[in-house]
């Protein structure tokens, strides 16, 4: 971490007794792997992996510390089988690796691809009818000033969607969500004044089976626009340190409560402001502080008395020259 991210680091605490959460992400770490080239539904895709190792925000640096085991799609019940999603492509080729299932590929760890639109409902192709997405490690996670999750858009700088999420507090034995914690909905507009990866050529893909995409019903849309990032903090969604966490679910702010899926919005519209998120696919990512808040805190809790001393060192050795 660099010094001045340090300084706003030990300022938070001093301030507010915690590193500031709701952080926008200034820069993505990734990793690159190259695939080998393959021919699929009519295209090829060259089967690379550009891995998110780790991110920064104005304030602090992350970690990628582990990935959660499970995901879990719930759709609604009309035209639940609508699926889309993006690949980058850099005009020959997809950049990304070929997924044949939806929920795998949220969990995929690429920036090179995700899903679109992923909570709007309706009746066209654009439309993924998707309403909450819940994403679980088997094995609790517990709750404190370092950890975060992180939730990352396509789109253009200062238009990234809003969305809703919560903790996860307790599953099932299968990993479903039984509890959650408090819904904390984020309205659209956040990613800071620059994306926090740069512009890359995509185009759209529309499927018709639910999680099956391996064969598209459309694929001729196509743009260009970077990946914002937000990381959220385990206190952002009222969930005390020491706590328990199995995760996280996503779903669009018109939801009032995350447990009742029988009582969520079936008119959601894809605007900005809607279900219209263009996920990438860096999702049920733990990430971890460097340094831990309460290591910062430790130094200050050293340090400071120190100085204190130091200075009264110098006060008495100015008072007897």
């Amino acid at each position: 971490m660099s010094a001045s991210k340090i300084c706003s680091a030990i300022l938070g605490i001093l301030l507010a007794g915690n590193v500031l959460a709701l952080e926008d992400v200034t820069t993505i770490t990734t990793s690159l792997t190259t695939g080998v080239a393959s021919t699929s539904d009519g295209d090829v895709f060259d089967n690379s992996i550009r891995a998110a190792t780790g991110v920064s925000t104005a304030t602090a640096d992350y970690l990628v510390t582990s990935l959660v085991n499970n995901v879990f799609v719930q759709r609604n019940a009309t035209n639940a089988n609508q699926s889309s999603v993006w690949y980058a492509t850099n005009g020959s080729e997809l950049t990304g690796v070929n997924q044949t299932a939806y929920d795998q590929l949220l969990l995929s760890n690429n920036i090179y691809e995700g899903t679109d639109n992923t909570f709007a409902n309706g009746t066209t192709a654009t439309t993924g009818n998707i309403e909450r997405l819940d994403f679980t490690f088997n094995t609790a996670r517990i709750a404190d000033g370092g950890l975060r999750f992180g939730v990352f858009d396509r789109g253009a700088v200062g238009v990234h969607d809003s969305f809703a999420i919560a903790a996860i507090l307790s599953i099932d034995g299968a990993g479903h969500p039984t509890s959650y914690g408090t819904l904390l909905k984020v309205s659209a507009g956040w990613g800071g004044t620059s994306n926090a990866y740069p512009d890359q050529a995509y185009r759209l893909f529309r499927y018709g089976q639910g999680n099956d995409i391996s064969i598209s019903t459309a694929n001729t849309e196509s743009n260009t626009q970077g990946v914002g990032g937000i990381l959220i903090s385990t206190a952002d969604l009222g969930v005390a340190d020491g706590t328990s966490v199995y995760g996280y679910s996503l779903m669009s702010n018109d939801v009032t409560d995350p447990a009742v899926l029988a009582n969520f919005p079936t008119t959601t519209d894809g605007n900005t402001g809607g279900g219209g998120i263009d996920l990438a696919a860096l999702n049920g990512i733990e990430f971890r502080a460097i340094p831990e808040p309460e290591s910062v805190a430790l130094v200050l809790a050293a340090g400071l008395p120190l100085l204190a001393r130091s200075r009264r060192r110098q006060q008495r050795q100015t008072a007897s020259s």
